[in-house]
């Protein structure tokens, strides 16, 4: 559960109620062997669907950067990508 939603200015907490200041975190997004470097990230809603939007380098294509939309879905506050 989120700390404080309606303070912008925080606490800022992760998942596990990490502080963020104090080295708290969950990834969200990361390359692997098929998608190098992936990141710069936006999110968009389209039609009440959530999507992420990022750079990722095909590893397929030597190693060539593709624009990538993937489908964000939402448990227990927080986004997942599906």
């Amino acid at each position: 559960m989120l700390a404080d939603q309606k303070n912008i200015n925080g606490p800022f907490v992760d998942k596990e109620s990490n502080d963020m200041a104090k080295g708290g975190g969950n990834i969200l997004l990361e390359g692997d062997k098929n998608w190098y470097g992936v990141g710069h990230n936006a999110v968009a809603t389209f039609y009440g669907i959530d999507y992420i939007i990022f750079h990722g380098y095909d590893a397929a294509d030597n190693g060539r950067p593709k624009l990538r939309i993937e489908k964000l879905k939402w448990e227990n506050d927080w986004p997942v990508i599906y």
